[in-house]
């Protein structure tokens, strides 16, 4: 009897782990399992990253910089005192740490080892705050040449929703339009920028024409990524990749641009600035998929979390969710696919990090914003089994006559070969001041061929091509050779050149 209560004691953390409820949608093979916060802590989590010996740090939305230690499953307080802290990077070498809030970059240093920061040193403090709620300041990224990056969020300058004339500065509706449409504005420099830190501190305006850009990314080549919130200028959420000297759509930021320098804004002509834009690498359709997306994360872990390596995620603050992006580069631009990957977790999803063990450890804050999963804050850990494949559409790319999709496991022959089973839509977005666009010309078809791989791993579409789209693919009829079913069915690409 003694023998049988110390299995079962053993087997505690186990049925513990068995029995969290998952998500509704999330692919054969994962499983997310949510970590116990800091008691009595409000963890609104805006930061993460991992120290080379392991450790977790996280900095909130309430000014905090939180360590653990994931062997112990202890948390510790290693810094207070911020302004809202959206951004973290620790370095691999030799474990500095450095924090982005409202108003600069801090580098937090522990001088005495006792584990808390007793020096906070400004890196750079380069751009301006008010006493705005809106003026967020997202991060942090660092390219191998040591420069940081980050990005500003615009304004909230219409007074009807300010509840103050005193940020009323930059707005921009053009002609044609209300003085009502525009609401963000540049109360404070740079607001709509992406900008740089060299390593000796000098700040550096990057990009502009950003809205709300609310995360920040880097991939293994420096190439630089922000998503960006739908607003006005801004149709739907979206992914950007970020190159120096770019605009991306949303003029207030202008007012710190020195082509435009004493200009009155809202005599440019709508044409002008549309003719001027970069358009969003990837769509996110507003309500189908994310409503305030976080910032891009690539899986680089080798093959540990599952078949997507190389690939992009990126969670949902309002829907609480985690997306998956194949970047597909047509002359010599990005643009491509995003998936839903797991729907829902606990609470609005705005940072990720993969651990050591390849994991992704999820981040999340509901507070001031809301959010579907329910909670106010919370860490989650999303981890694959390391044998399951689920199936599922890997990737989707564009060819000369339509698009190739590929799939994690050979697909039924007689379902994927019918062109009935592929339910394609496509349509474009307004570009104006108003807030979001509604899908315009909206078009419904068929692909007109098919064809399959031997191996069942690729799917050829032919259909009508058209640029400036978001193709939406349904493929719920669609099964593996085997009788699964994907747990999610849908695609959406954003066509904006053709392949030549």
């Amino acid at each position: 009897m003694k023998s049988n209560y110390y299995i079962f004691l053993c087997l505690l953390p186990v049925l513990s782990c068995i029995a969290e409820k998952q998500p509704d949608l999330i692919p054969q093979g994962y499983s997310v399992r949510t970590i116990e916060t800091p008691p009595e802590v409000f963890l609104g989590i805006g930061g993460m990253e991992f120290s080379p010996d392991g450790d977790l740090f996280v900095c909130t939305r309430e000014g905090e910089v939180w360590k653990y230690i994931l062997q112990d499953k202890e948390w510790s307080l290693f810094a207070d005192g911020l302004h809202e802290a959206l951004g973290i990077w620790i370095d691999p070498k030799n474990a500095e740490i450095y924090v982005i809030h409202r108003p600069e970059i801090t580098r937090l240093i522990d001088s005495n080892s006792d584990g808390r920061a007793d020096v906070y040193e400004t890196v750079n403090a380069g751009w301006g705050v008010t006493d705005n709620y809106h003026e967020y300041a997202f991060g942090l990224v660092r390219d191998r040449k040591g420069n940081f990056y980050g990005t500003l969020n615009t304004s909230l300058s219409w007074p009807g929703w300010a509840r103050s004339k005193k940020w009323d500065i930059g707005r921009v509706w053009t002609e044609g339009f209300k003085d009502t449409e525009g609401k963000m504005g540049r109360a404070a420099k740079y607001r709509g920028w992406g900008f740089q830190v060299t390593p000796e501190g000098n700040f550096i305006p990057f990009a502009s024409g950003m809205r709300s850009p609310a995360g920040i990314g880097i991939n293994n080549k420096d190439e630089l990524f922000f998503t960006d919130n739908q607003g006005d200028w801004e149709a739907s959420s979206s992914l950007h990749h970020i190159v120096k000297d770019r605009f991306h759509g949303h003029p207030s930021s202008l007012m710190d641009h020195p082509d435009y320098k004493d200009q009155d804004l809202n005599a440019i002509a709508i044409e002008e600035y549309d003719n001027l834009r970069k358009r969003p690498a990837v769509w996110i359709p507003h309500g189908e998929l994310a409503n305030s997306p976080g910032e891009p994360t690539f899986d680089y872990t080798r093959g540990k979390f599952g078949p997507f390596t190389g690939q992009m995620f990126i969670g949902d603050q309002s829907r609480s969710n985690m997306m998956r992006v194949s970047l597909d580069k047509v002359g010599g631009e990005y643009q491509g696919v995003i998936f839903d990957f797991i729907n829902r977790l606990q609470t609005g999803c705005i940072r990720q990090v993969f651990a050591p063990d390849g994991s992704m450890w999820v981040g999340q804050t509901g507070r001031g914003w809301g959010s579907a999963g329910g909670k106010e804050f919370g860490l989650q850990q999303v981890s694959w089994d390391g044998k399951t494949i689920p199936f599922s559409m890997h990737d989707l790319k564009l060819t000369k006559k339509g698009f190739q999709i590929t799939f994690t496991r050979p697909v039924d022959p007689n379902l994927a070969g019918n062109p009935d089973h592929y339910n394609l839509e496509r349509w474009g977005y307004h570009y104006h001041p108003k807030y979001g666009s509604p899908k315009i010309d909206l078009k419904k078809e068929k692909p007109t061929k098919v064809e399959i791989s031997k191996d069942g791993l690729r799917v050829n579409l032919e259909t009508t091509l058209e640029t400036n789209r978001v193709y939406r693919f349904n493929l719920d009829s669609i099964s593996a050779k085997d009788g699964t079913k994907m747990s999610n069915t849908k695609a959406w690409y954003t066509l904006n050149r053709l392949k030549g």
